[in-house]
């Protein structure tokens, strides 16, 4: 009986370090409000999520900033027979800038394409993007990185609020 409680407890004792160690099983921190990480801002009245779509595209040419594609999840979920309201992330880059945080920090490459999402909730559709002040004063960025992640959170931004209100 000694021998197993002994072998139980070493290997409960290996599995508890190897659980310990592999950081997606980790729990760290306080919990969080996931609505403070985000910016969200609703489709002014009359803008069709197309035109939405349209005017984010055109601001992000005249940012500089490249689409580089979309993930259609409504469309793949009404294939697959679930019913979902709008449903799409968009995907922007500046490769550039994109290249120089992960150079800084290859954990950065964790948050690229940067992404706005379409999502209808509430009876609305709305437009959110990861507010990207937790990740640039929390990375506690200097000089020019952090001038260009403000200029991506600008840019960004722009993106949002060019489609919120159907700007083109």
């Amino acid at each position: 009986m000694r021998r197993f409680l002994i072998g139980a407890a070493f290997a409960l004792g290996t599995v508890g370090t190897c659980y310990a160690h592999n950081p997606l099983n980790a729990i760290q921190g306080p919990r969080i409000d996931l609505n403070k990480t985000i910016i969200k801002v609703p489709l002014a009245k009359g803008v069709s999520p197309k035109s939405a779509v349209q005017a984010m595209k055109i601001e992000a040419d005249t940012v500089n900033m490249k689409y580089v594609g979309d993930l259609p999840l409504s469309k793949q979920l009404k294939n697959m027979g679930i019913k979902s309201g709008v449903l799409t992330v968009y995907e922007f880059c500046s490769p550039p800038i994109a290249h120089l945080m992960v150079d800084a920090n290859p954990a950065f490459a964790a948050y690229l394409p940067c992404r706005i999402t379409m999502v209808a909730a509430g009876g609305r559709v709305w437009l959110e993007m990861l507010n990207l002040n937790m990740i640039i004063n929390g990375a506690h960025l200097k000089g020019k990185l952090r001038t260009k992640a403000l200029r991506v959170r600008d840019d960004l931004d722009s993106i949002l609020w060019a489609g919120a209100r159907g700007n083109w």
